[in-house]
């Protein structure tokens, strides 16, 4: 009968079996010394077909034991919210990892990401490394129930651009993009520049970057190629 876990703490293994009416997982690991072959997340989550609601935490953590795939090699429709902590884009195994669970969700709704960068200024020296969040790779890919989409810790490092990009442009019913920096923005900003120019495949969508009050982008007047 259980519907809902909820962990946070140090760990080194972990097992769930024979509960069919999990629909909320919250896994906080902290100072984790799981091994790789004893958590496999294409395994973890094959059983869990009722799960709606889920929250990961990607500081030290290993999701699959060996490189992670495009995707999960199975669905799980029913998951609703996912929420994704310490996720450093950068970094490829983390940034793979990030976007499988992302892809395997065919349902999703409303999706938080909060991103670890590195870097707390905007800087162009890493574009065209972070390729496996181009557009083109995600050709096969539409998140048609996506409606809300929480990105925290935003710095305007180049994969954060591209991941916003990619939500904008493959989320037809979106409806709101909610961006909190962790750096201070000001409204002559490239990053702001950038955003607005992304293209929204809903016209519905609206993107709101906290920064001493809320900047609502899509009333925002900018002069570059007239967009509004």
């Amino acid at each position: 009968m259980l519907r809902s876990f909820d962990f946070t703490g140090s760990i080194s293994s972990i097992c769930l079996k024979n509960v069919p009416l999990l629909a909320k997982l919250s896994l906080i690991c902290e100072n984790s010394s799981m091994e790789a072959e004893m958590f496999d997340y294409a395994k973890f989550f094959q059983s869990r077909s009722a799960l709606e609601h889920l929250i990961l935490n990607f500081r030290y953590s290993q999701f699959f034991a060996d490189e992670a795939p495009t995707r999960l090699p199975f669905y799980l429709n029913r998951v609703k919210h996912l929420n994704l902590s310490h996720v450093e884009l950068k970094e490829s195994y983390t940034r793979s990892c990030a976007l499988c669970l992302i892809r395997s969700f065919p349902h999703l709704e409303y999706l938080k990401v909060e991103v670890l960068s590195r870097r707390l200024v905007y800087d162009e020296a890493d574009s065209g490394i972070q390729e496996s969040l181009e557009l083109e790779h995600f050709s096969d890919v539409t998140f048609n129930h996506l409606r809300e989409v929480q990105i925290i810790g935003f710095s305007g490092t180049t994969p954060e651009m591209q991941l916003i990009k990619v939500l904008l442009a493959k989320s037809p019913v979106l409806v709101k993009m909610y961006i909190d920096p962790g750096i201070i923005i000001d409204t002559g900003s490239e990053i702001l520049t950038e955003l607005v120019k992304f293209h929204r495949a809903s016209p519905e969508a609206e993107i709101d970057l906290e920064y001493y009050g809320k900047l609502e982008l899509n009333r925002l007047e900018t002069d570059v190629d007239g967009v509004v």
